[in-house]
């Protein structure tokens, strides 16, 4: 596959076995890099979910149509990682706006402020929609590895995500690397219940 323009420094980092090195690249793309061609990242999608594509979760709007509705709001940002020229992973986001539906029915944890979290105000989230790793790549470090690049240089106060509820795989990995639950939701009718995620971004 090939890689895409890049907007961020590659990076790399060696491997086992000893003597080895693998290739990481590290990409921030615009919502113009990704409309001018969404099939890359509608394979990746498919290919991981393949299992439960009949979900609501993954098909109530499809996927597609969700990055295309994503990447042409403002702060859209897709960081994604190559791994000796194979995409292993992106995760994408944008801006929320104050009058967002993201908090829509959200139930907050014992001794979480709901009204502060669901409080939205211009350019107060940036809020991740999707992030994905590729089964070879899972438990490589992918996660940690590309994070920073999507979090840097956000001039948001706090980043938020949505993890589905039975995935507490990657709850916890988030949750290892400075997010934390503060409540939960359901992002769409008939989606399964999803873990609310939050990390300060400056400070």
């Amino acid at each position: 596959m090939p890689v895409p323009p890049s907007t961020t420094a590659a990076t790399t980092a060696p491997t086992e076995p000893a003597g080895s090195v693998t290739a990481w690249r590290v990409d921030n793309l615009t919502g113009a890099d990704v409309l001018a061609d969404p099939a890359p990242w509608t394979d990746a999608y498919e290919t991981v979910y393949a299992d439960v594509l009949h979900l609501p979760d993954h098909s109530a709007p499809p996927f597609a149509e969700r990055l295309a509705f994503s990447a042409n709001r403002p702060g859209f940002r897709l960081t994604a990682c190559h791994v000796d020229g194979e995409l292993a992973g992106f995760a994408y986001g944008y801006t929320l706006p104050p009058t967002t539906g993201w908090w829509n029915g959200f139930v907050p944890l014992p001794g979480v402020d709901a009204e502060d979290v669901t409080a939205e105000r211009p350019g107060r989230t940036f809020a991740m929609c999707e992030a994905l790793v590729h089964a070879p790549f899972r438990g490589s470090g992918i996660v940690e590895h590309s994070m920073p690049f999507f979090l840097s240089g956000r001039k948001e106060e706090r980043a938020a995500g949505l993890v589905a509820e039975t995935n507490t795989h990657a709850r916890d990995i988030f949750l290892r690397n400075g997010w934390q639950h503060v409540g939960d939701l359901a992002p769409h009718p008939g989606w399964r219940g999803h873990h609310c995620l939050l990390m300060p971004l400056h400070g």
